[in-house]
Protein backbone atom coordinates (compact mmCIF):
# COMPACT_ATOMS: atom_id res chain seq x y z
CA UNK A 1 0.00 0.00 0.00
CA UNK A 2 1.34 3.42 -0.87
CA UNK A 3 0.49 6.73 0.65
CA UNK A 4 0.38 9.99 -1.22
CA UNK A 5 0.99 13.13 0.78
CA UNK A 6 -0.34 16.36 -0.56
CA UNK A 7 0.42 19.83 0.61
CA UNK A 8 -2.16 22.52 0.00
CA UNK A 9 -1.12 26.15 -0.10
CA UNK A 10 -3.86 28.70 0.42
CA UNK A 11 -3.78 32.21 -1.04
CA UNK A 12 -6.26 34.69 0.45
CA UNK A 13 -6.81 37.81 -1.64
CA UNK A 14 -9.13 40.48 -0.24
CA UNK A 15 -11.26 43.29 -1.63
CA UNK A 16 -11.36 43.80 -5.36
CA UNK A 17 -9.11 41.97 -7.82
CA UNK A 18 -8.56 44.86 -10.21
CA UNK A 19 -5.73 46.41 -12.19
CA UNK A 20 -4.51 48.03 -8.95
CA UNK A 21 -4.22 44.72 -7.06
CA UNK A 22 -3.90 42.02 -9.72
CA UNK A 23 -0.10 42.11 -10.03
CA UNK A 24 0.49 41.59 -6.30
CA UNK A 25 -2.13 38.82 -6.20
CA UNK A 26 -0.63 37.15 -9.28
CA UNK A 27 2.87 37.22 -7.77
CA UNK A 28 1.66 35.66 -4.50
CA UNK A 29 -0.35 33.01 -6.35
CA UNK A 30 2.51 32.09 -8.70
CA UNK A 31 4.92 31.83 -5.77
CA UNK A 32 2.55 29.37 -4.10
CA UNK A 33 2.08 27.38 -7.30
CA UNK A 34 5.78 27.10 -8.09
CA UNK A 35 6.66 26.18 -4.50
CA UNK A 36 8.26 22.77 -4.24
CA UNK A 37 6.23 21.99 -1.13
CA UNK A 38 2.76 22.51 -2.64
CA UNK A 39 0.99 19.92 -4.74
CA UNK A 40 -2.22 21.92 -4.75
CA UNK A 41 -3.10 25.62 -4.44
CA UNK A 42 -6.45 26.91 -3.25
CA UNK A 43 -7.46 30.52 -3.72
CA UNK A 44 -9.74 31.45 -0.80
CA UNK A 45 -12.07 34.01 -2.40
CA UNK A 46 -14.23 34.61 0.72
CA UNK A 47 -12.96 38.20 1.13
CA UNK A 48 -13.07 39.10 -2.59
CA UNK A 49 -16.04 41.26 -3.51
CA UNK A 50 -15.34 41.97 -7.19
CA UNK A 51 -13.11 40.93 -10.08
CA UNK A 52 -12.34 42.81 -13.27
CA UNK A 53 -10.48 41.78 -16.43
CA UNK A 54 -7.08 42.16 -14.76
CA UNK A 55 -8.12 39.80 -11.98
CA UNK A 56 -9.36 37.27 -14.53
CA UNK A 57 -6.08 37.49 -16.45
CA UNK A 58 -4.13 36.91 -13.22
CA UNK A 59 -6.22 33.83 -12.42
CA UNK A 60 -5.75 32.48 -15.94
CA UNK A 61 -1.98 32.92 -15.56
CA UNK A 62 -2.22 30.94 -12.33
CA UNK A 63 -4.23 28.22 -14.06
CA UNK A 64 -1.68 27.97 -16.89
CA UNK A 65 1.23 27.87 -14.45
CA UNK A 66 -0.44 25.21 -12.29
CA UNK A 67 -1.14 23.11 -15.37
CA UNK A 68 2.51 23.36 -16.49
CA UNK A 69 3.67 22.32 -13.02
CA UNK A 70 1.13 19.47 -12.85
CA UNK A 71 -0.59 20.99 -9.84
CA UNK A 72 -4.24 21.51 -9.02
CA UNK A 73 -5.64 25.03 -8.69
CA UNK A 74 -9.05 25.57 -7.11
CA UNK A 75 -11.14 28.49 -5.92
CA UNK A 76 -12.91 28.35 -2.57
CA UNK A 77 -15.90 30.33 -1.27
CA UNK A 78 -16.55 32.40 -4.37
CA UNK A 79 -19.25 35.02 -3.71
CA UNK A 80 -22.26 34.89 -6.07
CA UNK A 81 -21.45 38.19 -7.89
CA UNK A 82 -17.86 37.03 -8.49
CA UNK A 83 -19.03 33.56 -9.52
CA UNK A 84 -21.20 35.14 -12.22
CA UNK A 85 -18.15 36.91 -13.66
CA UNK A 86 -16.24 33.61 -13.70
CA UNK A 87 -19.15 31.84 -15.39
CA UNK A 88 -19.49 34.57 -18.03
CA UNK A 89 -15.76 34.32 -18.74
CA UNK A 90 -16.09 30.49 -18.65
CA UNK A 91 -13.30 30.32 -16.09
CA UNK A 92 -15.48 27.93 -14.11
CA UNK A 93 -14.84 25.34 -16.83
CA UNK A 94 -11.08 25.43 -16.24
CA UNK A 95 -10.75 25.98 -12.50
CA UNK A 96 -12.80 24.06 -9.96
CA UNK A 97 -14.84 26.08 -7.49
CA UNK A 98 -15.57 24.53 -4.13
CA UNK A 99 -17.30 25.63 -0.96
CA UNK A 100 -15.47 25.61 2.34
CA UNK A 101 -17.49 22.56 3.51
CA UNK A 102 -16.37 20.59 0.43
CA UNK A 103 -12.76 21.63 1.01
CA UNK A 104 -12.81 20.57 4.67
CA UNK A 105 -14.47 17.24 3.86
CA UNK A 106 -11.78 16.31 1.34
Amino acid sequence: MSSVETSVKVVRPAGALTAATADAFKAEMLTAITSDTASEVTIDMAAVDSVDNSGLVALLAGYDTAKRHCKRLSLCDVAPPVRIVFELAQLDRAVSMVDRQQLQAA
